[in-house]
């Protein structure tokens, strides 16, 4: 009986470690999801991303600003009323995250930056209505990547 006992935890003891060796990580920059009241999401388009994947892989990317507009135009747009509430989330994050930052662009009144808070990626979308690309640079331990996405306030 001893034995069998033995045996049925070493079973259970090498099955659960196998579990642990074969489970993979995805070190790639991460797919990153704009929304709006939890309701509402469009997912935002890399544009310039300079990232080490695993085992010191690098990832590069560069689009030239007036490409990356013209990427975030063509994307389907989020609509949000006037001081929406709105977050990001990331599909992965096995990074650490050392600076976070937002802006809009609008052609009728340039940048505005856009306050993150960085614990549960919350912002509030401008209260001017109008046609805005909305720009998130990540700076991570894994590298920097930029990300663009259409955002339209009505």
């Amino acid at each position: 009986m001893k034995g069998f006992i033995k045996l049925s935890l070493f079973t259970f003891i090498i099955v659960g470690l196998s579990g642990c060796i074969g489970e993979e990580y995805d070190f790639s920059p991460p797919t990153v999801t704009l929304s709006a009241n939890d309701v509402v999401d469009v997912e935002l388009k890399e544009t310039n991303v300079d990232w080490r994947g695993e085992e010191g892989k690098q990832y590069r990317k560069e689009t030239n600003t007036r490409n990356g507009i013209n990427r975030a135009k063509k994307q389907q747009p989020l609509v949000v009323a006037p001081g929406t509430p709105g977050n990001l989330r990331f599909d992965n994050e096995d990074f650490l995250v050392n600076d976070i930052s937002s802006y809009m662009i609008n052609t009728s009144n340039g940048k505005q930056d856009m306050r993150i808070n960085e614990q549960d990626k919350t912002f509030t979308f401008p209260k001017k209505k109008g046609n805005y690309i909305y720009v998130l640079e990540l700076q991570t331990d894994r590298g920097y990547a930029q990300y663009v996405g259409n955002v339209v306030v009505k």
